[in-house]
């Protein structure tokens, strides 16, 4: 049956008709032989215990007299009756008392236990034994020995006429199956057309005419009405992309406009930045000075002077020293800003990417302070990864910057980088993990956020870290998410693709 399932509707209409017609037709053809066997052996019997019935009635008086020649008489007439191949009379004894034909050597028979009428069937032959009753007593037997063999060639020449017209019926039923099947067929073939033609060159408007009320109407009815339903849903997404299109196109001319407005404001504001930073220098050299001749033995004798020195030393010195923390901070942020806008504005090439070099020369890099705190780590075999290889060693220096940062004073550091390859997804997944403070669930999407810092206390930073790791992570099309809890430490999931 599965050799079937993938021919055409019409052939398997034309299959499932022979299936059912050509088994019927054999087996109503092996009845009608049957009952034609049943039926002629049962004429042959009837016929032949009828004549034995006859000839036990006129045999009854011979065999009572023990006259022999008038029994050969009664049987004589058997001389006509061309299938009788031999006949015995039999007295109350058993012992044969005629025969037919005379003067041939018969065989007799051993005579079945029972005195009422017996017969079977035995090579070619059928076989009666009729009990001649007188005065209701059995006074004898009569055997006749009867040939069937005219009787199986009249049946053998039956089953070959009704063979020989069992092909005509087998190639009627294929023609008329042939032509039936397209009331079927044809209706649903013309519909896979018109969902071939759809599916090759997709035209929404093509409808299929109806032609009937049964199921297959109903089939096109359904059909009809899906197609109307798709056009109008596609209709619906065209717009729809139309829009999206246009918001896409605005939202990307805002991000251009928000990139341009960061990259010129935090490079422009340097300038003047650095200038405050100079001056504030100098303002501070210049004070230096005015305290050395404060100092001088001439002016320590002025009590005003006194005061002046001691504006410089607490007033004076304090402001600038505000004013230089203020200024690192400010340029620390400006050259934050700097790198994010920079992501995405720097045209660099993408190819594939050996990461277990890559993570080695990072951590290479952060040799000093992975032994100054007495760092364990863990570098599992990466594997390859498609992306750019300045920007991914950024994002895993953050990464593996900040877990050296946020480590757990109360234990000793360990940091485990480890990688996934997943080809049916075309990506390949990075974890770094750490045992360090964790993060709270709250923070574990604000982190990511631009100037967004868990302890700004504790340590040194500029926000911007994790933030330029995930804009990096977006540009590779990738994800990145983070698991962590107080306490146990946090677990970086980066994932980039692993081809083009």
């Amino acid at each position: 049956m599965n050799i079937i399932r993938n021919f055409s509707i019409r052939y398997k209409l034309i299959f499932i008709v022979l299936l059912v017609s050509i088994p019927t037709l054999i087996t109503g053809f092996s009845i009608i032989i049957f009952m034609d066997v049943v039926k002629a052996k049962k004429q042959i019997v009837e016929s032949t215990i009828y004549k034995a019935q006859n000839l036990a009635y006129y045999l009854a008086t011979p065999l009572t007299f023990e006259n022999p020649s008038g029994a050969n008489e009664v049987i004589n007439v058997l001389s006509h009756d061309k299938d009788v191949v031999s006949c015995i009379i039999f007295d109350k004894k058993n012992i044969p008392f005629a025969f037919y034909p005379h003067g041939k050597k018969i065989d007799a028979p051993v005579l079945p236990s029972v005195d009422v009428l017996f017969y079977n069937f035995k090579d070619d032959y059928l076989l009666v034994f009729q009990p001649i009753i007188a005065d209701d007593n059995k006074i004898g037997t009569l055997y006749l020995k009867v040939s069937t063999i005219e009787m199986q060639q009249n049946m053998r020449s039956r089953i070959l006429y009704l063979l020989s017209i069992l092909p005509g019926l087998f190639l009627l039923v294929y023609f008329l199956a042939l032509r039936l099947q397209r009331m079927i067929s044809q209706p649903i073939l013309k519909l896979a057309n018109v969902t071939e033609h759809i599916s090759n060159k997709p035209d929404l408007s093509v409808r299929v005419q109806k032609v009937g009320n049964d199921e297959i109407g109903v089939l096109y009815d359904g059909f009809n009405n899906m197609m109307m339903q798709i056009h109008s849903e596609h209709k619906k997404r065209d717009e729809a992309q139309v829009e999206l299109q246009r918001l896409m196109r605005q939202l990307e001319d805002k991000n251009k406009e928000l990139e341009q407005v960061i990259y010129v404001t935090s490079h422009d504001l340097r300038s003047p930045l650095v200038n405050i930073q100079g001056f504030s220098q100098e303002l501070g050299f210049s004070l230096q000075e005015v305290r050395k001749y404060i100092d001088s033995a001439e002016c320590m004798e002025n009590p005003s002077k006194r005061s002046m020195l001691k504006i410089i030393e607490t007033d004076v010195a304090e402001s600038l020293k505000y004013i230089e923390t203020s200024t690192v901070k400010m340029d620390l942020l400006l050259s934050g800003l700097l790198k994010l806008s920079r992501v995405d504005r720097t045209v660099t090439p993408f190819d594939t990417i050996n990461m277990n070099q890559l993570i080695e020369d990072i951590i290479g890099g952060f040799e000093f302070q992975v032994k100054e705190g007495d760092v364990e780590i863990h570098l599992d075999t990466l594997p390859s990864c498609f992306g750019n290889e300045i920007q991914l060693n950024q994002a895993f220096s953050n990464l593996i910057s900040n877990a050296l940062k946020y480590l757990d004073p109360s234990r000793r550091g360990e940091i485990t980088i480890t990688g996934t390859e997943n080809p049916e997804k075309n990506e390949v997944i990075y974890c770094v993990e750490d045992n360090g403070i964790g993060i709270q669930k709250e923070y574990h999407k604000k982190i990511f956020e631009i100037f967004h810092r868990l302890n700004p206390d504790k340590s040194e930073g500029d926000g911007l870290g994790l933030a330029i790791v995930s804009k990096i992570v977006n540009r590779h099309k990738g994800n990145i998410w983070v698991e962590s809890e107080p306490g146990k430490g946090s677990k970086f999931y980066l994932s980039f693709p692993i081809h083009e």
